[in-house]
């Protein structure tokens, strides 16, 4: 019984929260010193709000966004089609995005890539995931030939849920085609908190391990320099997936720490 009531408390919870996400909007570009109260007053025009969360930062100012949950969230559907212009400055106005639709991205990052494995074998493999709308692939300029990751562009955000088993960066899910193992995470917008803090979690790994750019594959972070990565990072061990130390030596490397191609 005790399980039972607990399952309906989350289900309960989940409820709410997609309640309250559907009558949020945010709103962006403010002011520094536009406060809380005049924020308020301004939206208040356009219906009764339940709430105003003005983010600041650690030295109490604004950040320059915020969000309101109104009491209806009718209203908002003519709202964010309107100019706003709070503290004689124009704002930005959007619906906020439902948090359970925050960690998903229709786009597949795929590294490991060996030469030899063809786009029609990538696509073969991964159709089984979902509706392939395109696939991405990087030349070297130097080389002229492919760059060992490739992104996949899927037409639906489930199928990425599905080749990555829910999971979010920087975890990811090793799948096989042939002998090849191929090393898939979500790819999100260079903007987006998740890929912000998969960059920044690159940046204090090379900060505290400097050394070669290599990858649990043994390539050059599959040249994924170019798509606004840290180019260098001592890398982990290759079976906890960014969770581990330093990568050891090649005699110690388990199934993904050798050069496979």
């Amino acid at each position: 019984m005790a399980a039972h009531a607990f399952s309906d408390d989350n289900y309960a919870a989940e409820e709410l929260a997609d309640d309250i996400d559907s009558r949020k909007i945010i709103v962006r570009l403010l002011d520094e010193n536009t406060t809380r109260d005049t924020i308020q007053g301004y939206f208040s025009a356009f219906g009764a709000i339940s709430d105003v969360d003005l983010k600041i930062d650690e030295g109490g100012k604004s950040r320059g966004f915020c969000f309101i949950t109104f009491n209806d969230g009718s209203v908002i559907d003519k709202l964010v089609e309107q100019t706003h212009i709070i503290d004689n400055k124009e704002v930005v106005v959007a619906r906020a995005i439902p948090y359970k639709d925050r960690t998903k991205t229709n786009k597949l990052f795929v590294g490991g890539l060996p030469e030899s494995l063809s786009e029609d074998e990538i696509s073969e493999f991964f159709d089984q995931f979902g509706t392939i709308e395109k696939i991405e692939t990087v030349i070297d300029q130097d080389t002229q030939r492919r760059k060992h990751f490739c992104f996949i562009v899927f037409t639906s955000t489930e199928a990425v849920e599905k080749a990555v088993n829910g999971k979010n960066p920087p975890r990811s899910v090793v799948h096989k085609i042939g002998k090849f193992r191929l090393e898939c995470r979500k790819k999100f917008p260079e903007g987006h908190p998740i890929q912000k803090k998969f960059k920044e979690m690159r940046k204090q790994q090379m900060e505290i391990y400097p050394g070669p750019s290599l990858d649990t594959f043994g390539y050059s972070y599959y040249g994924y320099s170019s798509y606004g990565y840290p180019t260098t990072f001592q890398p982990t061990y290759p079976h906890t997936f960014g969770y581990g130390g330093p990568l050891r030596p090649n005699s110690q490397r388990g199934a993904f720490g050798y050069r496979p191609y």
